[in-house]
């Protein structure tokens, strides 16, 4: 049932063909999620009589985000700081790499399984298996340095950033000097 409910969402999507994609940006519904995230994990984590540990799941089935490039990585740095992690999902056939980037850097888990390969439960599976586990069951020490379970590992995490204006990632580009927003060309105001 789940299986069959995430994968048929994320193919209704990926072609279009969703009431919910003509409807809502995807983007800021993300970066609104992972700033009201930061919020709730900042209360758990201040509050001192719950012996919490938050973590943040993220499931996406887009992949370009390059708008809201700045307050998603604000919301990840503040979840690095207080020891977040975020895992991601990416349910298409391509890599996100903003989510690589946040998952790497708050020692999460970054997993975009083949839409192909999944047959049954094998989702579930997934999900119960891999993004179950909190720190301390994937961790031996808080550095964070010595993994218990062997999680999945992206081999390369993609560190561009991707221009504001057309979405493709740069590797040089320009700066805008009011809001800080990427260019893969010069933009004169």
């Amino acid at each position: 049932e789940i299986h069959s409910a995430i994968v048929g969402l994320a193919q209704r999507i990926a072609h279009g063909n969703s009431v919910v994609d003509k409807v809502i940006d995807e983007a800021s519904v993300l970066s609104s999620a992972f700033a009201m995230a930061a919020c709730m994990c900042n209360r758990l984590v201040s509050d001192k009589l719950r012996q919490s540990i938050p973590r943040v799941f993220c499931i996406v089935s887009g992949t370009q985000l390059p708008g809201q490039y700045i307050p998603i990585m604000n919301s990840v740095f503040s979840f690095q700081k207080a020891g977040v992690l975020v895992d991601s999902l990416v349910v298409s056939p391509q890599d996100c790499s903003l989510l690589q980037q946040a998952s790497d850097i708050t020692h999460g888990v970054y997993l975009r399984p083949s839409l192909s390969n999944l047959e049954g439960g094998a989702l579930v599976q997934w999900l119960l298996s891999v993004f179950l586990s909190d720190r301390a069951v994937r961790y031996q020490d808080a550095t964070m340095q010595k993994p218990l379970l062997r999680l999945p590992r992206p081999l390369h995490v993609d560190y561009r950033s991707s221009c504001f204006k057309s979405g493709e990632p740069v590797d040089v580009g320009f700066v805008c000097s009011v809001c800080l927003s990427i260019f893969k060309d010069a933009v004169f105001v």
